[in-house]
């Protein structure tokens, strides 16, 4: 039993990490002034070399192979990573913010649908309410923000959340370590942005920002976040991704002056207790949980 509550709050423990530090993300893109092409390239490909210097310098904190593409697993969780870093940029052009966060929030719902169906890891009804609460906490933020008229942007973004739960999902399934598959995701996307940054190149107003987000906050929270669905549910996993939903706004009104709305604040109060009351429940249930897991693969 105690190794079980020691994976379960290791699990929650990365999610939370990752979420934290992805939550980042917005404020260092804007201090960053870069072409959103640019900037997916840099995400892509600049962490290269930190993963590679991890896979073969630091084999006590993975057990990634030495040859992870010998892994089928590892190639294709890599893959739709890199899927769903191109179609969330591509949404970004395409479809408001507001239909974007809104439509991102089912990354959740979809992470434990899939859980249910490719693994028989059924959700239980306390995950179900968190996944809801969110959902609505969500709904808050975006307010009356929500815009028709974007079907290809909000086809994307629905893409985005759909691979996204997809990757956790198969990581959660493989029950080995995939914490560096978001390396190989990164250079999928990155080598689809480098065309675009080529023949569109506008220079950042602060290249210490873009490498200060591509070197640092990319890899950090990728590898928490992918390596979390090892030791917790895939629809928890999924659910710490909503930490940049929640904190971005605040980090903004912190460094840039932009004060929070009130609906930002009370659907933000929304998904943090969803988050941090699931992460109770789950603590207080470690057993059950794994064993049914286990008995499901």
């Amino acid at each position: 039993m105690a190794d079980l509550k020691r994976q379960h709050r290791t699990g929650i423990a990365l999610g939370l990490i990752g979420g934290l530090v992805i939550s980042l993300d917005v404020p260092v893109i804007r201090f960053a002034g870069s072409d959103p092409w640019l900037m997916m390239m840099a995400r892509g490909l600049v962490p290269l070399p930190i993963y590679i210097v991890i896979l073969f310098a630091f084999k006590s904190f993975h057990d990634t192979p030495r040859n992870p593409f010998a892994n089928i697993t590892w190639v294709q969780v890599g893959i739709v990573y890199g899927i769903s870093q191109i179609f969330f940029s591509v949404s970004v052009f395409n479809t408001s913010t507001a239909n974007l966060v809104f439509i991102l929030a089912f990354n959740p719902l979809m992470a434990a649908i899939l859980s249910w169906w490719m693994i028989g890891e059924r959700p239980k009804t306390a995950t179900w309410i968190a996944i809801a609460v969110t959902m609505i906490g969500v709904g808050i933020i975006v307010g009356g923000g929500l815009e028709a008229g974007t079907w290809f942007g909000d086809f994307c973004a629905l893409g985005a959340a759909f691979t996204l739960a997809l990757a956790i999902t198969l990581s959660r399934k493989s029950k080995t370590d995939m914490s560096l598959a978001p390396g190989f995701g990164g250079v999928v996307s990155g080598m689809f942005a480098l065309p675009l940054v080529v023949f569109h190149f506008t220079p950042p107003e602060s290249w210490v920002w873009v490498f200060a987000n591509a070197a640092l906050l990319v890899p950090i929270a990728a590898i928490c976040l992918a390596a979390a669905p090892r030791f917790i549910p895939a629809p928890q996993a999924a659910i710490f991704y909503l930490l940049e939903t929640v904190l971005a706004p605040v980090w903004v009104w912190i460094a840039f002056g932009e004060e929070a709305s009130t609906e930002t604040l009370v659907g933000g109060a929304l998904v943090l207790a969803a988050i941090g009351g699931h992460s109770i429940w789950q603590l207080r249930r470690p057993l059950k949980t794994s064993a049914e897991h286990t008995q499901a693969n």
